[in-house]
Formats: C-alpha cells, structure tokens, sequence
C-alpha cells in the first residue's frame, strides 16, 4: 500500500517536471533570434576583447544549488531558464546596450563519500547552434547544520561547442556558503575564472587581426532554493565580470 500511494505522487512529480522544461524549452526558443556566430566583425582588438566578456558571461558556468553537500545517497537534478546579459548582439556582433539572451540549462550533481559531489551542467543558447557544458567538483569545507551554515570549495571546467567562429573554454574556482531554514536555503558565492576566447575565422576587417583572449574575471551568486515537497524551486543571480544572469531552476534536490 506504502508503494502504491508515493508511487502516482512521484510519476505525477516526475510529469511537472517534464511539462516545466518543455515550457521553457519554449520560452527560450521563441524568445530571440539569430544567435549563431559565423563571422567576426570588430574594427579593434579592444573591441574582441570586451566582446570575449560578453561571450564568457553567456557560455560561462553558473551554479545553481546551495553549499550544503548532498551526501552518499543524495543527488540533484534540475531544468532553468537563464536570461544572460551580454552588450553584443552575437551573430554581427553590433554592440547593445545589455541585451538579454535566454538560455536552457540542464543540471545534474550527486553527492559522494567524504564530502565531495561532483556535477555536470549543460546550457544551450536560444535559436543558435552554440551550448556549452561543464564538468564540476564540489567539497565540503563545513558540512553545515542546525546550527551552522554550510561552506564549500568548487572547482569546474567549461568548454563550448556549435559555434563557428570562435572557440570558448574557461575554468575557474568558487566558495560558497548557504544556510537552511524551515524549507528556504539561500546562498551566496565569489569565485574566480579564466575564459580563453579563440578566434577561428579571419575578421571582416582585415586591417585588423583577432588573436586569442584571455579574460581574468571575478565571479558572484546569490540565490534562494524553495523546497515544496513534490519539487525544489531555485531563483539564482550570477554575474561573471560585470554582466549578469538571472535564473529560475526546478528540480528535485534530495
């Protein structure tokens, strides 16, 4: 009888959590168009290297969960829409004044013996051919408690694909602390990473040659996880450099 009455309540879960992503799937695909990046198109290399910021913040590592550990027997898993500022438009990339490019993120951790979790995280750009995946490893400086927040050290890898122009990776390092109470969890985090911009195509001004960039940039989050029994609900803020990006996430956080 125990099977039969938590099984419908997890399928029924299982099933919103599906129609959320398709939702937005949705939102992000209708929302923008024309992000792909074919071409380079920039008369300085001062201006492909604040267009490499902008790159790093939309293809960049954004974590979405609390400090706290999952432990051996937990994991977490999750769809988010992400709007990413950027002062570019991507495709001729004309500068703008922070537009905002959707995004479809799909996340997974697990929690690990000893304190370690470890996580990959995947983000798709709207109406583009451009994603990009990373590969995190998370520790537990302080476990956390009823009385005492939860503190970790996270180290993570980024690397981008589907984008003809130009290649990006990045790795990076993040401490973040997070406290529950009753069924909220807010958190915050500072961090740090090195984003490698590489032109792959010749700039449309040839009077002007491209060469690789390397942006050293400060990273913050900030946010607040929801548990609702069925499912956990995350709004999140992370800014690499001075560009931002707002998130809503959910998912089941055990």
């Amino acid at each position: 009888m125990t099977f039969l009455t938590i099984w419908p309540s997890t399928q029924t879960s299982a099933n919103k959590l599906a129609m959320t992503f398709a939702a937005l799937c949705f939102a992000a695909q209708t929302a923008q168009a024309g992000n792909d990046i074919e071409t380079l198109n920039f008369d300085s290399r001062a201006d492909f290297k604040h267009f490499a910021d902008s790159i790093a913040n939309v293809f960049g590592y954004k974590p979405l969960q609390p400090a706290e550990s999952l432990g051996l027997s937990g994991f977490d898993v999750g769809a988010s829409l992400n709007f990413a500022e950027t002062n570019y438009k991507l495709s001729n990339q004309s500068e703008r004044d922070r537009d905002m490019l959707p995004m479809i993120g799909v996340h997974a951790q697990k929690g690990l013996p000893g304190g370690w979790d470890v996580g990959l995280h995947y983000q798709m750009l709207s109406d583009s051919q451009a994603s990009s995946w990373t590969g995190e490893v998370r520790y537990a400086l302080v476990e956390g408690g009823t009385a005492n927040p939860a503190v970790s050290l996270s180290g993570h890898f980024t690397q981008a694909s589907g984008i003809e122009a130009l290649s990006y990776t990045a790795y990076g390092i993040d401490l973040a602390v997070s406290k529950g109470f009753a069924n909220l969890t807010p958190y915050a985090g500072i961090g740090w990473t090195l984003a490698k911009v590489d032109p792959k195509v010749d700039n449309l001004q040839p009077a002007v040659s491209l060469k690789t960039e390397e942006r050293d940039l400060v990273r913050f989050a900030a946010g607040m996880n929801i548990n609702l029994l069925v499912m956990d609900v995350l709004v999140g803020y992370n800014q690499i450099g001075e560009l931002g990006t707002y998130s809503i996430k959910a998912g089941y956080r055990f």
